[in-house]
């Protein structure tokens, strides 16, 4: 009995994982950062599109030179860092064409400003993030760049 009710909470509390929307796909990326206390439990892989998801696996795989090393990917691509104290929140309404939608996000995380553009694409499950850019100021990246050709040689 105990173990059913836990299963239960533990269903109950899980978010929705199926956006019909993006622009709710990306409000519902985004609610945690402006929660103190709630994004420590946000895990961004739950939003990522199949091809991403495959990207990040093949990158965590470890290399024929060195077993030891660590992923590139040592950040989170939401908020282009690794701890969130994000102000002046503002997210673009979503252009959408063909399955596919690009949502413009800009935040200041402590002394940062940030803008970043989200790339999504529609799945049998909704819409996910499928590859995300920074185009702030001295923080320029490509999230699946990042992870295909390893630009610091980390490998």
């Amino acid at each position: 009995m105990r173990a059913l009710i836990a299963m239960l909470l533990a269903l109950w509390t899980l978010p929705a994982l199926a956006y019909d929307d993006p622009k709710a796909l990306v409000d519902a990326i985004y609610a945690p950062y402006t929660t103190l206390g709630t994004a420590r439990a946000q895990d961004p892989a739950q939003y990522y599109s199949e091809r991403l998801k495959g990207l990040i696996a093949r990158n965590a795989a470890p290399s024929a030179n060195d077993d030891s090393a660590p992923p590139v990917l040592d950040f989170n691509p939401f908020i282009g860092a690794q701890q969130a104290l994000l102000r002046d929140l503002a997210i673009s309404a979503p252009i959408e064409r063909d399955g596919k939608a690009l949502v413009t996000v800009s935040f200041t995380n402590f002394d940062n400003t940030a803008l970043l553009s989200l790339s999504l694409v529609r799945e049998a499950d909704g819409w996910k993030v499928d590859d995300v850019a920074s185009l702030g100021e001295g923080e320029n990246w490509l999230l699946s760049w990042l992870l295909q050709y390893d630009p610091f040689a980390i490998r």
